[in-house]
């Protein structure tokens, strides 16, 4: 138990400040978030109840696989149409068929869920006339990354085929040639493998915040000085915070500080913690003889394993499309480093790419952002119109 000092005289008592938590496990609403209309954005206290702006409607749900009893589902938005539409968000011309932006959420590729996502970033590519298609995928440890690969490989198929047949009845029509794919953070990552996921590589990708190098994911040292960094991830953490028999395909987004502190998010910080994330992507948690659970050792993977993972390794391998990275100047989870080398990267393979920084900004800096806000306008306008300029917008 950790033991409280009491305020000194004559001095007022400090805010009481919640327990450490990796950013992306953060709900959106209480992650740090960027104040709107200043030039240089900066990060609010990660304790404040920032109001998320209202999640935008969903046109349909449709479950996209099925692995036994374990069905996986997506959403659907669509644009308005022409008698919905209101002035910020003109419908397409009519008979029109939209391009498809498939969103893949983070969540440090073992928790979150579909509902997880920016809401200016789902609003300008509704209003630039796609089809938005928000992916649920089965979560580590429980499912092993192949797994997890071959969710985000199999949902190719459903868009390229069953996508236009949901939305058929709404008079929806869809071109699903036009593919472009975003990620955020774990989710970005993910999304930076379709080219080697997929039988034909989407035309565009955005990475919001992802990495690209999995051999330099050091720990960033952000929960050093908060009493749940030091929560030891014990075998009853390991088996309280997974479900093996019932492997999950979401988990619900921490609301409150005693959330941050439960087994499933014990894990991840001590993951980070640990610098094991390579490890535990490509090994899982490991069996002991008596049946407990216990984090893989630092190394035990080869270098190899973790090439096959890294986008930075694959462009010079495989072709990429276009790509277009943002990430906080500060990111305080991977680090601009990841950004920095896939843009160099790619362009010496002759892709076009594009980056942008977001001044002083943290990671998941976009995750209370409003419609029409500073993160909208001078990020996300910019790297939707790059992106949709490959499906011809």
């Amino acid at each position: 138990m950790t033991t409280r000092r009491a305020p000194r005289p004559q001095r007022p008592t400090k805010q009481k400040r919640t327990v450490g938590t990796p950013s992306f496990l953060l709900p959106k609403a209480r992650r740090p978030s960027v104040k709107a209309n200043t030039n240089r954005p900066k990060m609010a206290n990660p304790v404040d109840d920032n109001p998320r702006p209202a999640a935008l409607p969903i046109t349909k749900t449709c479950v996209y696989k099925s692995v036994g009893k374990t069905h996986i589902p997506l959403d659907v938005y669509v644009p308005a149409t022409s008698s919905s539409s209101t002035a910020k968000q003109p419908s397409p011309p009519h008979g029109r068929s939209h391009p498809v932006m498939l969103f893949i959420h983070g969540g440090g590729w073992l928790g979150s869920n579909r509902s997880d996502y920016c809401r200016p970033l789902f609003y300008q590519f509704l209003q630039l006339g796609f089809v938005v298609v928000s992916m649920d995928y089965r979560l580590c440890p429980e499912t092993s990354l192949d797994g997890q690969l071959s969710d985000v490989r199999d949902v190719e198929g459903w868009l390229r085929t069953s996508l236009a047949v949901e939305l058929a009845d709404s008079r929806v029509l869809v071109d699903a040639a036009q593919l472009v794919v975003v990620g955020a953070s774990a989710g970005a990552h993910l999304a930076l493998l379709t080219p080697k996921l997929w039988s034909v590589a989407p035309k565009a990708i955005l990475s919001m915040y992802g990495p690209t190098n999995l051999h330099h994911l050091p720990y960033l040292h952000r929960f050093v000085a908060n009493p749940g960094s030091t929560l030891p991830c014990t075998a009853e953490v390991l088996a309280a915070a997974t479900t093996y028999d019932n492997p999950p395909t979401d988990t619900p987004l921490p609301k409150s500080a005693r959330d941050c502190i439960r087994p499933r998010q014990i894990m991840a910080m001590n993951i980070f913690q640990r610098s094991l994330v390579a490890e535990f992507l490509l090994k899982g948690l490991v069996r002991m003889d008596d049946g407990s659970l216990r984090l893989p050792e630092q190394g035990c993977v080869s270098k190899e394993e973790v090439d096959a993972i890294s986008p930075l390794h694959l462009c010079t391998l495989i072709p990429y499309p276009p790509v277009y990275q943002i990430m906080g100047s500060a990111d305080d989870t991977f680090g601009t480093s990841h950004v920095h080398s896939l843009h160099t990267a790619l362009l010496a393979q002759r892709v076009p790419a594009e980056k942008a920084l977001v001044p002083n900004a943290k990671h998941a800096f976009d995750s209370a952002a409003a419609v029409d806000g500073d993160i909208h306008r001078n990020f996300v306008v910019p790297a939707a119109a790059w992106v949709a300029s490959f499906v011809g917008l």
